[in-house]
């Protein structure tokens, strides 16, 4: 696997996070929470990227 594929899984994961925890903030509280949602996100990615690249070392 390549350095822009695992950079391309962690973006996907991070934007389908982003997606999902607006959802959920719609649901339960009525308001998207745009702030939480972008940090949710890039937390993802950040930990898809780092998962990808271990299993790719190991």
């Amino acid at each position: 696997m390549t350095v822009v594929s695992t950079l391309g899984r962690g973006a996907a994961s991070g934007l389908a996070g982003v997606l999902v925890w607006i959802a959920a903030s719609l649901l339960l509280v009525g308001t998207p929470d745009p702030r939480r949602a972008a940090v949710a996100g890039v937390a993802l990615a950040v930990a898809v990227v780092a998962v990808t690249a271990a299993a790719r070392l190991i």
